[in-house]
């Protein structure tokens, strides 16, 4: 007789369930699939978090990244901000040197603005032997634009420019 209070659902007997196997307990079909779905929302939780902390990186990069006329500036540095000035977001750089009758950056510090942005040999050559009858001059490398001009009394001027 079953008690009415308590009825038991069509589908489950009132004899326990025997085992597949003689001599093996039985275990409901529901145990293997638990873990298993744990460990798969474990598994979406960790891939879930490994995506945020890429993204993030990602856009602090992006976000923090220098152009190579910020990053030579900073390496190199300058006495003043008028020897060397950034403009254009960082796009473009201007740099005076040394003359006669006024200050600038000394020719150490230009140079080492020309090795940070790799100023290939021939550009270099081009600029060491310019005069001051010939003008404003120009030269192109790497997507750097450069174009400068010589007078002895007020060195050199010269401006980078990157391409866009």
């Amino acid at each position: 007789m079953t008690d009415q209070t308590n009825p038991i659902p069509a589908h489950h007997s009132q004899e326990p369930r025997k085992s597949a196997q003689p001599g093996m307990p039985f275990i409901p079909e529901t145990w293997p699939t638990q873990p298993r779905r744990r460990r798969r929302s474990v598994l979406i939780v960790v891939a879930a978090v490994a995506l945020v902390l890429l993204a993030t990186g990602i856009a602090f990069a992006l976000v923090n990244r220098q152009s190579p006329l910020e990053a030579a500036r900073q390496a190199c540095g300058a006495a003043s901000d008028d020897y060397a000035r950034l403009g254009d977001d960082g796009s473009t750089l201007t740099l005076r040197s040394l003359g006669k009758e006024t200050s600038g950056l000394s020719l150490d510090q230009l140079e080492c603005y020309w090795s940070e942005l790799e100023m290939p040999d021939s550009v270099r050559a081009e600029v060491e032997a310019t005069r001051a009858l010939d003008g404003r001059r120009s030269g192109e490398w790497d997507g750097i634009r450069a174009s400068w001009s010589y007078h002895p009394d007020s060195g050199v001027q010269m401006v980078f420019t990157l391409a866009d």
